[in-house]
């Protein structure tokens, strides 16, 4: 009879446990975020929103940030499944269209943490802690290098061998057979 009793309550703990490990809300953390965005689908998130100060809120909107959305943050992983941290949750990330964001984590006394999501490179943690200063120059090089990377895809977009044909097409009236019968067999 004891023991009956004994595996009924391990059971029913364990059952507790598995629930508590399942619940969606559980993900959701005690921060809240700020998201920010500009006209090219770039994005920062500030956490926790509480602690951001106006320097900070200042300088983002003069970065030519528009705030866009504010919530619950969620512990994450990269794209790669690499490093992790809170974010906004993936739905808010699509609903914006935001592959690259940079991530600020407000800490004490204007210390800042940063880290960079990218679709390319994954989800980038550094250790250093800035001021605002160091904000100001980072930044800038980062959106610098999000634009980099846009254009170099757009430059080696494959073109494929069709649309060259109707290029030519549209510039020469001239009729071209992709298969002409008399090139076809050997007679």
């Amino acid at each position: 009879m004891r023991g009956i009793k004994k595996l009924i309550i391990a059971l029913f703990t364990i059952g507790l446990l598995i629930v508590g490990f399942l619940r969606p809300d559980s993900a959701i953390a005690e921060y809240k975020y700020q998201l920010y965005q500009n006209h090219e689908s770039f994005g920062i998130l500030v956490f926790p929103a509480e602690n951001i100060f106006a320097e900070l809120d200042e300088f983002i909107q003069k970065s030519g940030f528009n705030s866009v959305e504010s919530g619950h943050s969620i512990m994450r992983f990269g794209p790669n499944n690499e490093n992790q941290t809170y974010m906004m949750p993936e739905s808010v990330q699509k609903k914006h269209s935001m592959d690259r964001f940079i991530i600020l984590q407000v800490l004490a006394q204007k210390n800042i943490l940063i880290g960079i999501f990218d679709p390319e490179w994954g989800l980038t943690l550094p250790s250093a802690i800035y001021q605002l200063d160091g904000l100001k120059e980072n930044i800038p090089k980062t959106l610098n290098i999000f634009r980099e990377q846009l254009n170099k895809r757009e430059t080696r977009r494959h073109e494929s061998q069709d649309s060259r044909w109707m290029r030519l097409f549209t510039t020469h009236a001239v009729t071209i057979y992709k298969n002409p019968l008399f090139f076809s067999k050997q007679h």
